[in-house]
């Protein structure tokens, strides 16, 4: 995995865990895109000191929110590029999976990187297409250094709140994995299998 995708994927794990905790009926109907990503750092900080969950009973309810949060099926489609209008319908079932499970592993393996960051949302903005682009600071003060600037894009699907790509200091997260994804591919001589043998490789390992 690149630099760029472990700094983002570590972005994005500071980002959600590093809120006050408030009770779970306040959660019901965020109000805006800053309210959701507020609402949902506060989910997942809240799972994450739940103690009298075990390890395996907190993954399976932060996979639950992953799951909610995310526009799943959209990124998956996006982070495949062109491969998407080639492989069966098998395969596009196989993948949204496969890379579903490789991304919450990937986040949930960061929650021991947990250090006492904070963040504050700084800005919304109306992209257009039914887009709001939420930009987050995440605050460091154990470490001393400048915030980290996370920028999300949220879509409002059947009245709900759903994240479509998550940008570090400009890289889209997204962009990042479809370049990854595409030189696997391509590496397996243009084989959406090859890929999914992969996650799941990677997830499991």
């Amino acid at each position: 995995m690149s630099r760029t995708r472990l700094l983002a994927g570590l972005a994005l794990l500071l980002l959600v865990v590093g809120v006050v905790p408030v009770p779970r009926a306040a959660l019901a109907a965020p109000a805006d895109p800053g309210a959701f990503m507020s609402d949902l750092g506060n989910q997942i900080l809240g799972l994450i000191t739940n103690k009298q969950l075990s390890a395996d009973q907190r993954r399976a309810q932060f996979k639950t929110l992953a799951e909610s949060a995310f526009d799943v099926p959209k990124i998956a489609q996006f982070v495949l590029g062109r491969y998407w209008r080639t492989a069966t319908d098998q395969e596009k079932t196989q993948f949204t999976q496969a890379f579903e499970d490789y991304m919450v592993n990937v986040y949930w393996s960061r929650f021991t990187s947990y250090n006492g960051e904070t963040f504050k949302v700084a800005s919304t903005q109306d992209e257009g297409n039914g887009t709001t682009l939420v930009t987050t600071d995440i605050m460091r003060p154990t470490s001393g250094q400048p915030p980290v600037k996370v920028s999300w894009d949220i879509v409002k699907i059947g009245g709900q709140y759903k994240i479509r790509d998550a940008s570090l200091e400009g890289v889209s997260q997204a962009i990042t994995y479809r370049d990854e994804f595409s030189s696997i591919i391509e590496r397996n001589g243009g084989s959406v299998a090859g890929l999914i043998t992969q996650l799941k490789q990677r997830t499991a390992g």
